[in-house]
């Protein structure tokens, strides 16, 4: 099965291409609707919209799909499984055209696909890639390789080693954080002198679970280095942990997804020092520009990784207008 990998080329170039805006134009599109004059209605089953990562994918499929005319209808399952299984189920009694599925954490969700299969609705899903295969597409990024990224960013600013926290966001089988995760801890492993501490709590991938687990790191060891994230909510949190008691110059903080708090903390010059590029607002966009495809039965990859450069102070004005979730 092909590939497709998709170059992040910053804020300003994805606007130019239309990628971000959705707005891309295919042969014999009129710029209002999916190419053939049809208005079409797009179900968006969310597991979660609790964080401004997942709020910025639904805010990115709407204003993308509601740009080409499209009536997109969202729901939010809050978490449960089998919630979003019977959004889906509703999203097909209600005849949608198609239906862009953000499943966050779980790893599959089988009977939502086999149902949308089974009356030939075509299903596009965004950031998790599942271990089942009768979905139409996906797109999303590559996380062990972002965390890859970052951990080697940390070896380069601590050659000589130390004390590593990590921060996962659990539930522990989600394969999101544990590809992150992964991806710098090999990183750091193969260094071969850093201690890595990984928290026994989850951060729920929020700000204030990643600033209550800090403050238990930080009450448990005496001596830090960095801190790794598996998104920058929680790292986010947990510099303001940080800096609550009084240890800010002691250590730096590694994330994951590009949120715009995280690139203005790069850009201002604190010791948030990296974060891997993860934008859900581009992940959205594409997916749009991916039905619009499909409705005009062109062309496209079934799978498409996005391409996730780190950002550091040398290219962060290059993204200082990206990951505006919310």
């Amino acid at each position: 099965m092909r590939i497709r990998k998709i170059i992040a080329l910053g804020a300003a170039a994805l606007l130019a291409l239309g990628v971000m805006s959705g707005c891309t134009t295919k042969d014999g599109d009129d710029g209002t609707t999916g190419g053939d004059g049809t208005k079409y209605t797009i179900g968006m089953a969310n597991l979660y919209l609790g964080g401004p990562y997942f709020v910025g994918m639904r805010k990115a499929v709407v204003e993308n799909g509601t740009a080409l005319g499209w009536d997109v209808q969202v729901s939010d399952a809050g978490g449960d499984a089998d919630k979003l299984l019977a959004d889906v189920e509703n999203f097909i009694a209600k005849g949608v055209d198609a239906i862009v599925i953000s499943g966050a954490w779980l790893n599959d969700f089988p009977a939502a696909l086999d149902a949308a299969e089974e009356a030939g609705i075509p299903v596009v899903l965004v950031d998790r890639l599942c271990s089942s295969e009768n979905f139409t597409a996906w797109i999303g990024p590559d996380n062990e390789e972002i965390g890859k990224n970052d951990g080697q960013f940390i070896v380069e600013q601590l050659p000589n080693g130390g004390v590593a926290v990590i921060i996962k966001g659990g539930p522990a089988d989600n394969t999101i954080g544990i590809a992150r995760t992964k991806g710098v801890t090999d990183a750091l492993k193969a260094a071969g002198n850093f201690t890595i501490e990984e928290a026994t709590e989850f951060g729920d991938w929020s700000s204030d679970g990643g600033k209550s687990v800090m403050e238990n790191m930080l009450a448990k060891l005496p001596k830090i280095d960095v801190v790794f994230c598996e998104n920058d909510s929680m790292c986010l949190g947990a510099q303001s942990a940080v800096a609550d008691a009084g240890r800010s110059d002691e250590m730096f903080f590694a994330g994951v997804d590009g949120q715009n708090e995280a690139i203005q903390e790069i850009l201002k010059g604190t010791n948030y020092l990296v974060t891997g590029y993860n934008d859900s607002i581009v992940i959205g966009g594409i997916a749009i520009d991916t039905l619009q495809l499909i409705f005009a039965n062109k062309a496209y990859e079934k799978l498409n990784v996005v391409d996730s450069p780190m950002i550091t102070i040398d290219n962060a004005e290059e993204f200082k207008n990206a990951g505006i979730f919310d």
